[in-house]
């Protein structure tokens, strides 16, 4: 069992809270006034203010324009510049509970077994079973708050979810003088378990060899603390803000990292001619052929609704819907945020639960080029072009409904990569020795895609054209000749 240590970066993101500083939307002054407030440093003029991007003081002399004289004027308590019209949008809340140190256990099973001479079998059974990993969470949603005023329905999940807009609060949030509040959070849970079988061979008869074959499955709730910026899904639910924060259960899937098998072999083989002697030995002796072959499954991934939801009336989805739209059934969500909660992270309807068989091509496409696949009630998108590619269609589910589709259920592109060498050690002299080496990477020039980007990923938003397109491809086949002289 082991503990990690607490991440100073929510820690250190907690000092921009209110009072102190605000990563959050804050409009209108208190005089009544069209313009927008932020808290904070900020560099003014005698009609503007823009954010320095100094960081706050708590005490000492006033160092931040707009904070007012006197008991006003010390650190960053209660200062602002009100016709500032810059805004920002972001939270780091620790709840009065805190936060504390998540924890880890680690389980290891071994076992080994000479088979022949000079081979060794071994199986490993290895699990890592982590609690109260951190998370951030946006704990100012409410599923069906972004109803239409005065409207309720009955969400899929079998709850009666109300409006929460009103006159004063036309967001729907459960507070609506604030925008996102981002709450650092213990809340996930993850497991991974692997089973690990190797063969391994020492060298013998001019043969060296090793076998390692990996199957292995990790589940949680989310793969990353931090909004999901770091994922190959973006902010799709779970991989960033919940999907529902209410129920973080539903987010509970496969790992963005989870690679379900992955098989590695590498030799190194000494050719025939090793005893040759004179002009044959040196010319063909002293040979020797290595290379490490690996492969792998594809990580896994989710579609996710990425825009604003868009209520309309489904008989001319010109007009926005209202209370009694929603009671006759005559209101469709034609955009995003399924559950009207005001997170546009919501995957959608699937027709089919896990899919991993796009063909090659569709990796270098995309699903349906030009189009979505994302059929809305406006009719939109490529459903049939999809269903006719064995491709799943997707879809939005119900009014303020959560979609059927689980978290990372669509396996992203393998991977098989060959690396090669041949080489020779020519004997110059007793003391000097030249050698010689052919290295080829990807030998096959197989084209590996690539399922993430660094600070991105593939195009899995619903909406986007070039849905399912890959997001590049690793290295193709690069060839390197060495010559080493060694005295």
């Amino acid at each position: 069992m082991s503990y990690e240590s607490t991440l100073y970066n929510p820690l250190s993101n907690s000092r921009w809270d209110p009072p102190y500083y605000s990563f959050n939307l804050a409009t209108g002054p208190l005089n009544g006034g069209s313009e927008t407030l932020i808290y904070g440093p900020a560099t003014c003029t005698s009609t503007t203010c823009t954010p320095s991007g100094a960081t706050p003081t708590f005490s000492g002399p006033p160092t931040n324009p707009g904070q007012g004289v006197g008991a006003q004027a010390q650190g960053n308590i209660t200062g602002w510049a009100s016709f500032n019209p810059d805004t920002a949008y972001l939270t780091g809340i620790v709840l009065p509970q805190g936060i504390r140190d998540p924890y880890v256990y680690n389980d290891f099973l071994s076992i080994q077994r000479e088979i022949m001479p000079k081979t060794v079998l071994e199986v490993d059974y290895v699990g890592t079973i982590s609690h109260k990993l951190f998370r951030a969470q946006d704990i100012n949603r409410a599923a069906g708050g972004g109803l239409p005023e005065g409207a309720c329905v009955t969400d899929n999940l079998g709850r009666n979810l109300c409006s929460l807009k009103t006159a004063i609060n036309p967001s729907g949030r459960p507070n609506g003088n604030y925008g996102t509040l981002r709450n650092w959070q213990n809340a996930v849970n993850s497991a991974y378990h692997g089973l690990q079988a190797s063969l391994k061979r020492q060298m013998g008869h001019g043969l060296l060899f090793n076998a390692s074959y990996t199957y292995s499955h990790s589940i949680d709730e989310g793969s990353t603390w931090h909004s999901g910026a770091t994922t190959a899904s973006g902010g799709a639910g779970g991989d960033g803000y919940s999907t529902d924060q209410a129920l973080p259960g539903l987010d509970r899937g496969n790992s963005v990292f989870d690679i379900r098998h992955r098989l590695v072999l590498n030799y190194v083989y000494e050719l025939p001619g090793k005893n040759l002697h004179g002009f044959a030995g040196a010319v063909l002796g002293g040979w020797q052929y290595s290379g490490i072959w690996s492969m792998q499954s594809g990580a896994h991934w989710s579609p996710y609704a990425s825009s604003a939801a868009k209520l309309r009336e489904t008989s001319s989805l010109g007009t926005a819907c209202s209370a009694a739209d929603v009671t006759s059934g005559n209101c469709s969500n034609i955009g995003g945020d399924f559950n009207l909660d005001g997170g546009k992270n919501d995957r959608p309807n699937s027709s089919i639960a896990q899919f991993g068989s796009e063909s090659r091509s569709t990796w270098a496409t995309g699903w349906c080029p030009g189009s979505s696949p994302y059929v809305n009630a406006k009719g939109g998108g490529c459903g049939s072009a999809a269903v006719q590619s064995g491709l799943p269609v997707l879809s939005a589910p119900c009014l303020a409904c959560t979609g059927n589709l689980g978290r990372n259920q669509f396996r992203g592109p393998g991977q098989l990569f060959a690396d090669m060498t041949l080489g020779k050690t020519f004997n110059l002299t007793e003391r000097m020795h030249l050698k010689f080496e052919w290295q080829a990477f990807n030998v096959f020039n197989r084209t590996n895609f690539l399922l993430a980007l660094a600070g991105g990923g593939a195009a899995n938003h619903t909406t986007f054209t070039n849905f399912g397109q890959a997001a590049g491809t690793l290295n193709p086949r690069q060839m390197q000749f060495d010559l080493k002289l060694s005295f």
